[in-house]
């Protein structure tokens, strides 16, 4: 197993339980060791303008919406439902910024109430930390990156733990804001029983509706009995509450891992044919039950960008930390193709999603394996309406050995042909380079050659790719032409002058 699988699956695949394990089991043990302290420290003697209130409800309140808006997130993750998906942002965002204004006024009282400085912890202050930390990072990528959606990634991957299945590959993709989100959750959920915030667990279920003062005395709070003199489940003591709870809790997310159906396609075909197996994909056959395949794959992975449908119009399509638009899949204009007749191949296809777009937005899937690739592929085929058949893939000779007159042949043949477009030195500032739009009408920036990344590859068989198979713009249209005609030896010519001249240093690879 590589390094970066290992890593994977310590953090996606084994972290996850340890802090669930912590989070769900250290609470009892501290019930039977330590009842007396399942409590939070009362501070409210020292709330003389009301203060604490204001920072309860906000705190309280923005945890209670956000805590449902995941759960919708959860579910509508799941089953595909975009409205679910579209309410959890909505739920979650609203809750979370109340809960950090809660939070932020709750430090700032404890910070400088001399009486509260007197009696904190530093839990006091971790736990308010950790808030603003998860709550910040969540709503910044939300409002700023706009990127929306991430639950049809994460709820997958978070079942999958509940089904002792966990799928570490499922997260690889997932934005860097919200792996950060993600673990530091799951590293305040380890931390948290051990803070004075356990008192959640013994919430009694009454609460909503019970009096302002509730008196409940050392015998009913602390009452033994029924199971070998150390437990109760009358429902009147803090270990019941507990107990009720945490059932409720581990039973509705058991639930929904083992009940709640994989989203279907329709349209689509649901049981190709994995090109390494005989055995069906889909939703509907048991390896599915077990390794995400097909078009719930395509849901956790892609639908977030390019939409339920394959529409282009996923919940975070147009992020500004996208530099193109996500590609309207039933369209079938793929730019990035190794094939005479400008139709992307189903190698080509398996080659973007794999590695990604580099630079682009859209990251690469190698973590999944070769069958989930795959599918993946028949997937986006299917959204494909009216595919044309993809003509011989592009033959690739050897590269032969650079010289001086391989360089001076490269350097007049890009400035005959290339320098329009991607400018005399490779800058992006040709004379044309204003009048390149996509199959949509959308400006189309060319590359800078000199500092920016290949976003097809920069293997030496991409780049050759490129030059001889060109960048279909739609049917029989070309944002860069194809010039196969050239010849190997002048393809490699020109490769060579990029590659010695243009491109920074090491940019590209052997193959």
């Amino acid at each position: 197993m590589s390094n970066f699988l290992f890593s994977s699956y310590v953090i996606w695949g084994v972290f996850p339980y340890v802090a669930l394990t912590l989070f769900f089991v250290v609470p009892f043990i501290r019930m039977v060791y330590r009842p007396f302290g399942m409590s939070t420290r009362a501070s409210g003697i020292f709330d003389g303008r009301g203060i604490l209130g204001l920072a309860s409800h906000f705190l309280h309140w923005g945890i209670f919406l956000t805590f449902f808006g995941h759960l919708a997130g959860l579910m509508g993750g799941m089953l595909g439902w975009g409205s679910w998906v579209g309410a959890f942002f909505l739920l979650a965002t609203l809750g979370g910024s109340v809960a950090i204004v809660g939070s932020v006024i709750a430090l700032i009282r404890r910070t400088i109430v001399p009486e509260m400085r007197a009696m904190s912890q530093p839990d006091d202050y971790i736990v308010h930390l950790f808030l603003i930390a998860i709550l910040g990072v969540a709503i910044y990528q939300a409002l700023g990156d706009r990127i929306w959606g991430v639950s049809f990634t994460a709820a997958p991957w978070f079942a999958s733990l509940w089904r002792l299945s966990p799928q570490p590959e499922l997260m690889a993709s997932a934005p860097l804001l919200s792996k950060i989100h993600i673990l530091l959750a799951f590293a305040f959920a380890a931390y948290f029983p051990f803070t004075k915030l356990i008192h959640a667990w013994t919430l009694p279920v009454n609460y909503l509706v019970r009096p302002y003062q509730v008196l409940r005395t050392t015998a009913k709070k602390f009452q033994n009995g029924w199971v070998l003199g150390c437990w109760e489940f009358k429902g009147v003591t803090d270990k019941s509450y507990m107990t009720y709870l945490t059932a409720g809790v581990v039973g509705v997310l058991v639930l929904i891992a083992f009940v709640l159906p994989s989203p279907k396609g329709e349209g689509l075909v649901q049981t190709a044919q994995a090109s390494t197996t005989d055995q069906p994909v889909g939703p509907d056959s048991s390896q599915a039950q077990k390794v995400l395949e097909g078009y719930p794959l395509y849901v956790s992975q892609c639908a977030r960008c390019h939409g339920l449908e394959g529409h282009g119009d996923g919940p975070g399509s147009e992020s500004p930390t996208f530099t193109v638009v996500p590609r309207n899949l039933t369209e079938g204009h793929f730019q990035f193709i190794s094939t005479s007749n400008g139709v992307a191949s189903s190698d080509d296809l398996r080659h973007a999603i794999s590695h990604g777009l580099t630079g682009s937005g859209m990251p690469g899937f190698g973590a999944l394996s070769d069958r989930q690739i795959d599918s993946l592929v028949q997937t986006v085929e299917a959204f494909w309406k009216d595919r044309p058949t993809a003509g011989e893939t592009i033959d690739v000779p050897a590269r032969p050995e650079p010289t001086v007159a391989m360089i001076k042949e490269g350097k007049e043949l890009y400035a005959g042909m290339c320098s329009v477009c991607h400018g005399p030195t490779g800058a992006g500032d040709g004379a044309l380079q204003a009048l390149r739009t996509d199959a949509a009408g959308r400006q189309v920036a060319t590359r800078n050659l000199r500092n920016e990344p290949l976003k097809g590859g920069s293997t030496e068989e991409q780049l050759y790719y490129r030059i001889a198979a060109g960048l279909p713009r739609s049917k029989d249209e070309w944002l860069m032409p194809s010039y196969a005609n050239l010849g190997p030896d002048k393809i490699w010519a020109l490769i060579t002058y990029l590659e010695m001249e243009v491109f920074p240093p090491g940019q590209i690879a052997k193959r």
